[in-house]
């Protein structure tokens, strides 16, 4: 299933290059590196373009890694970039049983996911380890809303900041373009960002262990990137 909200591979690519979210990458780069177990097992689940396996196999070369995504373009892009890890198509939103992992990862991807969904794909993600297992999850998220006007302006806000930032690290016209789509997508609810206390609420309902970093801006906003790491879950 190809997501027409989505920019072909090779330009979703060099977006990393330029977008603030790159800082969450690297954080999560760097909790698996420090935390993940000697020769354990990690699943990327909306794995993109393989990105993020590919700097983790880097310095983690002892870990079994592989990727779904539901996008056939990324799965290939990501097979022909990563050869050595294993790359599949699938829905998060019906992930058949598989064996039990040590570590999950999912960044930057969440908001893909209608609103009223998303808890049953942090549901499903949260099935994917073992007891003793974690997860990180990475998003973008916008300030805190309460009515879909307060809703539109947040995530106005959050584009409007995204954008000016790509810009300011030397975007090509293609990225920027690309990175004022997600501004309108947004803002119109092609995509689902939501608040961080949000998003919260549901990690503490199925998870027992919660902790949250923030990657940008460094500016004390509600608004922003952020890497949670997941832990015990507790979800029915």
């Amino acid at each position: 299933m190809t997501d027409k909200r989505m920019p072909e591979a090779e330009v979703y690519e060099e977006e990393l290059r330029y977008m603030p979210y790159a800082k969450s990458l690297a954080k999560v780069v760097e909790l698996v590196v420090g935390h993940a177990p000697k020769n354990g097992h990690l699943i990327d689940l909306m794995s993109g373009t393989g990105h993020l396996l590919g700097k983790i196999r880097e310095q983690r070369p002892d870990l079994s890694l592989s990727g779904v995504d539901i996008d056939p373009r990324y799965v290939e892009f990501a097979r022909r970039h990563h050869p050595g890890i294993v790359f599949n198509q699938g829905d998060v939103l019906s992930l058949k049983t598989i064996t039990p992992v040590d570590v999950f990862t999912c960044t930057g991807s969440l908001h893909h996911i209608p609103y009223e969904r998303q808890e049953g794909a942090v549901r499903n993600m949260a099935g994917t380890i073992k007891p003793e297992g974690f997860g990180i999850i990475s998003d973008c998220y916008i300030d805190t809303y309460f009515n879909e006007r307060e809703r539109k302006l947040a995530a106005a806000r959050l584009g409007y900041e995204y954008l000016r930032e790509t810009i300011i690290n030397g975007s090509t016209d293609e990225v920027t373009a690309v990175t004022a789509d997600i501004l309108k997508n947004d803002v119109m609810g092609v995509e689902f960002k939501t608040s961080l206390f949000r998003r919260l609420a549901v990690f503490e309902k199925l998870f027992g262990k919660v902790e949250t970093f923030k990657t940008w801006p460094e500016e004390r906003t509600h608004y922003g990137d952020f890497v949670t790491v997941l832990g015990g879950g507790v979800g029915e």
